[in-house]
């Protein structure tokens, strides 16, 4: 029996909040007011027709639409020229950007000239005895062969033997450093 009792007090508490509820819900409209005209003053001035430079301040890192960058392949020191070599300079098509000073580069490829020089020099003893027949060519050779000009081309080598001996003293390794080399003397600073 109390359980219907408190059943029956729950509904009738329930249908009472709901009253409630709608009683508050309908009372509780509000009357909006009417807008007021309001009249604001207003400062007026002539335009005149003119560029406006537009200024941006931002904070923030900036890419370059177009990009170089500049790896160097020769050896020297960098002279300064017009313009400074920076990040962000302009530079005009044909215009100079860099001067490399390239007498330390000379020097190094006048050295392994030298060196190759040297070498050949060192096996003419060796191919006269050894291998006289081969010996005209390389002399020959030798005798055109000028430091200050570029390295002429070895002489064809006509048998295996040939070939053993002169790139077992390493020759033909010290040619094809020399004429890398006298390609970019030649590309670089011509």
């Amino acid at each position: 029996m109390r359980k219907i009792i408190l059943s029956i007090l729950g509904v009738v508490i329930l249908i009472g909040a709901i009253f409630a509820a709608q009683a508050i819900v309908s009372s509780n409209k509000r009357v909006r007011p009417k807008p007021q005209k309001v009249i604001k003053t207003v400062f007026v001035d002539t335009v005149k027709n003119r560029e406006v430079p537009v200024v941006i301040q931002a904070n923030g890192n900036l890419t370059a639409k177009r990009r170089l960058e500049l790896y160097s392949e020769v050896q020297g020191i960098l002279q300064t020229g017009r313009k400074l070599f920076k990040p962000g300079q302009n530079f005009n098509q044909g215009e100079i950007m860099i001067r490399v000073d390239a007498s330390e580069f000379y020097a190094t490829v006048q050295s392994q000239k030298s060196n190759l020089y040297n070498q050949l020099a060192a096996i003419m003893p060796d191919l006269r005895l050894d291998y006289p027949e081969i010996y005209p060519k390389w002399q020959a050779y030798l005798d055109r062969f000028n430091i200050d000009k570029p390295v002429p081309e070895l002489p064809e080598m006509d048998s295996d033997t040939e070939r053993y001996f002169i790139g077992g003293r390493n020759i033909v390794t010290s040619y094809y450093n020399i004429k890398n080399l006298e390609q970019l003397q030649y590309w670089s600073f011509a």
